[in-house]
């Protein structure tokens, strides 16, 4: 039997917070700056206030645009070959995306962020069978144009990992070159098969600003799947209270979710969450908290009450180091994201607040990723698992390897009844010290410098080509 899907919700509260969020939807409506999509809406019979950008949704649209989002898609990958399914209540794990700082590897100290540094990282990505996605993990900070960070981040992922990509910007134009970048490197047509996802977050509280809503209205052309994550602060830009949080994130992610569906119904689309809750005695916005651990939770029962996939973002730690903090903070955001039965799961790789990356930490991540999924899979019972006949066969008192060599230990030794260490310390003390004392981060830098040896996957000439021709053409001013 898997675990039971976490719950802090009862279907009760469920359905008071859905009520809530209709009630703000219909009576105080959403500010959207985006005078195109206002005359779209006021098209569709929605009650527009064009003088002050209002929009007022009814039940019956939010209702009726629910019921035309897909439960599930599938993903490929570059070369296009099946992945895995969104929406099939099995997490999937993704890496990163969009920090600024980087921890070295050799100096331990942090840096800014380079394209190089994004190369390796999902070259590591493509060797780690529990990261199944990767996100964009810094915006590089070597390149001419800051303001063009994500492209080279992008085209680093796509020429060294075959793994689908996820993606976020605000501007429409950085948007709409990626979604080609990722055509031009996808082995498949991306109107039939998803590749890359993007993610578009409103501005609490409960306003769009004019180039995300851009973005959203280009990128319903393209068969991407959009993620609408909103990303309200407790005490901020939301009630300080988590069911008041919670309910600002729903409603402003309905309005997305709708606004795409009026669009074009049936695009694929993730109810996303990425909720702040704030720490008043400095001002921190924080991400790994207890409280947004909760909310994790609460974000996946809501999503499956609207059968719609859902996103939200895990391991997370506000610490600026690999230390203990780091570790119990990532560690219950992600099993709790995972034991939730969210359908992907972004941040892999990432700490402090979600500012800072390193190798480190990605492999790190992927051990906690795994463990997690791994006491949600549960147990296998059946006659063979329970073994009545083995204990009864080997009786009270038998000899010492008994057990040990019998061909049912044998088999199951090969099986994945039991999660193998990646970076954990699990040999006896003699062997641990005669193998230098080294500690979980010091054996994840080790096999950083091992993955640093390793060539990107390959990937041919003709697309390449593509892919930097786009570049280049972006980088001198074209579109």
């Amino acid at each position: 039997m898997k675990l039971e899907t976490l719950k802090v919700l009862s279907d009760k509260e469920v359905r008071e917070i859905h009520e809530a969020s209709l009630e703000i939807l219909t009576d105080s409506g959403v500010k959207i700056y985006n005078p195109r999509m206002l005359s779209f809406l006021k098209g569709k019979g929605l009650k527009v206030d064009m003088e002050n950008q209002l929009v007022y949704f009814t039940r019956s649209s939010i209702e009726n645009s629910l019921e035309s989002i897909p439960e599930t898609f599938e993903v490929f990958d570059r070369e296009g070959e099946f992945a895995f399914v969104l929406g099939d209540g099995v997490s999937k794990v993704a890496a990163g995306h969009n920090a600024i700082f980087w921890v070295d590897t050799e100096t331990g100290r942090t840096r800014y962020s380079t394209v190089a540094d994004v190369g390796l990282f999902s070259r590591i990505c493509e060797k780690l069978e529990y990261i199944h996605m990767i996100g964009i993990p810094v915006m590089p900070q070597d390149v001419k144009n800051p303001a063009d960070s994500l492209i080279y981040g992008v085209k680093a992922v796509i020429e060294n990992s075959r793994k689908p990509v996820f993606f976020s910007t605000d501007n429409e134009k950085i948007n709409n070159q990626i979604i080609k970048m990722l055509g031009a490197a996808f082995k498949g047509d991306l109107k039939s098969k998803v590749y890359g996802i993007t993610q578009f977050s409103p501005t609490s509280p409960l306003y769009w600003e004019e180039r995300v809503i851009n973005a959203i209205m280009d990128t319903v052309e393209t068969n991407v799947p959009i993620a609408i994550l909103p990303e309200p602060n407790a005490g901020v830009s939301a009630p300080f209270t988590l069911a008041g949080l919670i309910t600002m994130n729903n409603a402003e992610c309905l309005s997305g979710l709708v606004m795409t569906q009026m669009l074009n119904p049936g695009t694929k689309v993730l109810y996303a969450n990425s909720w702040t809750v704030s720490e008043m005695r400095n001002a921190a916005a924080l991400v790994g908290s207890t409280e947004t651990t909760i909310c994790r939770i609460a974000g996946a029962q809501l999503a499956r009450f609207y059968h719609v996939p859902s996103h939200t973002t895990a391991p997370n730690s506000d610490n600026h180091a690999h230390d203990e903090q780091n570790a119990w903070e990532k560690t219950f955001s992600m099993f709790c994201s995972v034991g939730a039965g969210n359908d992907l799961i972004v941040n892999c790789g990432m700490f402090a607040t979600g500012m800072t990356c390193s190798h480190e930490q990605l492999v790190m991540d992927e051990e906690i990723s795994a463990m997690s999924k791994r006491i949600a899979d549960g147990l296998v019972i059946n006659d063979e698992t329970i073994a009545v006949d083995l204990i009864k066969g080997i009786g009270p008192g038998s000899a010492d390897d008994a057990y040990l060599t019998s061909g049912h230990t044998l088999k199951w030794l090969r099986s994945d009844e039991y999660l193998a260490a990646r970076v954990s310390v699990r040999e006896p003390r003699a062997l641990w010290e005669s193998s230098g004392s080294k500690d979980t981060y010091q054996i994840a830098r080790d096999r950083v410098r091992q993955f640093s040896t390793q060539r990107p996957v390959p990937f041919d000439r003709g697309r390449a080509e593509k892919l930097n021709d786009i570049v280049n053409k972006f980088r001198s001013g074209g579109e």
